[in-house]
């Protein structure tokens, strides 16, 4: 088995450090560490966020948060950044020097997402990064020397413990390359890379060039060859799909050979990976280009995007078309790229689960977008079968593409108890939705500070009624306010002069009414 947190907190330099949250990831396989330290506040949460396009399902973070010390709510940020980044968790130095006391605040959020906190003793000056650092490395890689008998086991059982959306073939690859140091190659039968996964992530190996050189010999002997470059090592097993087709797994290995067997034990794990998540591997389709952007598979994605000839960086605009039921799926698919084909040259359509994604690119003419999608809401004749609606403009990359599609997820079925009456939403009000679900789970304190922004209104049920249902439902617009609520335009009006005078924000005028609006979320939240 893997080096547990339990194993690296009976270590030496670990002695009189207690878990303050996420005591059930005691039993959670650590493979790395990293250090988070930054000397600029506003930045510290930037370099959080933007991160390579990485998975850290096994890194534990060491930091003092230093640049972050006096604010509570970038301390929670920066956990729910890490904790979406999949770090097991945090080892925090400097209790009483730097942080003056983890607030009930952090600890209630870090405990809600079950992230573990491992504080270092407190008030002592003495502590260093470096003894940390190298007694849990050299624990790891004493450990990585051996491949037991429950190897098998253990990987699957790490890449399941990770969200659906990152249960991937890729991602079982990176795995295996982190433990065994080493970079590994799936190839169709015709030798064309299918997913390559490098050690380290920048090596500069021409890995292509390798198999084209090696593999004719190793796909036909059956044996196993030597790189002629004396300081790279050549591995191979054949991995087969549902269908038969073969898949080639190439493990190419610098400086030294693995131990016996280990290369039948690692094609063990990625035959069930592909079993398990990689129905059709090699399908060269538009269905298995979508989900190689949403799974992270970026060797796949550029693969198929170039077999398809579509210019994935062409991709601007995004919808998430998320249905009640799959009974109308082909239909609603079919009026989307019947109405889209008007509007934009680049359209990729695909469903996955019970959401139809749309990929958009190359607006044909200067159209406003947002209405292209709010039309296609108010006329579309499967409004009964679509749950909601998601515009995301401005998708820089792929990665903003993923990250908007595991947003959407996260808010989940919440959006309902957010808002009552509408489906179509932009990402910008998915976003606020997500804060508004962090808030109302860090905590009493927390809560009652935003909801200050309405608490002259909080006990007049009509008039929490009317702001939540004008700002959240009716968009700030009196006649669909008065529609919904079903009175007349004058006492909307009337009721939000009034609730304006009592908060002390103008809620008719967007840049006074965000904390207003954000705290009418929350309301919703914990009252539904």
């Amino acid at each position: 088995m893997g080096v547990t947190v339990k194993d690296i907190l009976q270590l030496p330099s670990f002695q009189g450090a207690k878990v303050l949250t996420g005591k059930s990831n005691l039993s959670r396989t650590v493979s790395s560490l990293s250090v988070l330290e930054v000397s600029n506040a506003d930045f510290s949460s930037q370099i959080v966020n933007s991160v390579q396009e990485e998975w850290y399902a096994e890194e534990l973070v060491i930091s003092s948060l230093f640049s972050i010390k006096d604010s509570v709510e970038k301390q929670c940020e920066t956990i729910r950044y890490l904790h979406g980044l999949g770090e097991v968790g945090l080892i925090l130095y400097y209790v009483g020097i730097v942080i003056r006391e983890l607030t009930e605040e952090v600890l209630e959020f870090a405990e809600s997402l079950n992230f573990m906190i491992i504080c270092m003793p407190e008030n002592d000056y003495t502590l260093r990064y470096n003894e940390v650092i190298y007694e849990v490395m050299e624990a790891i890689v004493l450990n990585n020397q051996t491949i037991n008998d429950n190897f098998v086991n253990e990987s699957l059982e790490k890449v399941t413990l990770l969200p659906e959306h990152s249960q991937s073939v890729e991602m079982t690859l990176k795995l295996l390359s982190d433990r065994l140091k080493a970079s590994l190659i799936l190839t169709n039968k015709n030798l064309q890379i299918v997913n390559q996964v490098m050690w380290p992530r920048n090596s500069p190996l021409e890995v292509s060039q390798m198999i084209r050189d090696y593999a004719p010999q190793l796909v036909n002997s059956g044996s196993r060859t030597e790189d002629r470059a004396p300081a790279c090592f050549i591995e191979h097993r054949g991995i087969y799909q549902k269908n038969g087709e073969v898949l080639y797994l190439f493990l190419i290995k610098e400086q030294s050979k693995l131990p016996a067997k280990t290369m039948d034990k690692i094609s063990e794990v990625v035959q069930v990976a592909i079993n398990l998540w990689g129905d059709k591997h090699n399908e060269v389709s538009e269905y298995a280009l979508v989900k190689a952007i949403i799974n992270d598979e970026s060797e796949k994605m550029r693969r198929l995007a170039q077999l398809l000839h579509i210019d994935v960086s062409a991709i601007q605009m995004m919808w998430l078309v998320y249905l009640q039921d799959l009974s109308m799926e082909k239909h609603v698919r079919e009026e989307l790229e019947e109405y889209l084909s008007k509007y934009y040259k680049t359209a990729v359509i695909q469903t996955i689960d019970h959401c139809i994604i749309v990929l958009l690119g190359n607006c044909s003419y200067k159209y406003n977008e947002y209405e292209i999608a709010a039309e296609y809401a108010e006329t579309t004749s499967f409004l009964a079968s679509i749950s909601e609606m998601v515009y995301a403009p401005r998708m820089r990359n792929t990665l903003d593409v993923r990250r908007m599609y595991q947003l959407v997820n996260q808010v989940g079925k919440k959006v309902h108890l957010i808002y009552n009456h509408r489906k179509l939403f932009t990402a910008a009000e998915i976003r606020s939705m997500k804060r508004a679900i962090d808030l109302s789970i860090q905590g009493e304190e927390v809560i009652e500070e935003w909801m200050s922004a309405i608490a002259p209104v909080l006990n007049d049920a009509e008039s929490v009624r009317t702001l939540a249902t004008f700002l959240l439902d009716a968009k700030g617009n009196l006649d669909e306010c008065a529609r919904l609520l079903f009175i007349h335009k004058n006492t909307v009006k009337y009721r939000i002069k009034k609730i304006s005078e009592l908060v002390g924000y103008d809620i008719t005028v967007n840049s006074e009414f965000y904390e207003v609006y954000l705290a009418c979320m929350i309301y919703r939240l914990i009252n539904s």
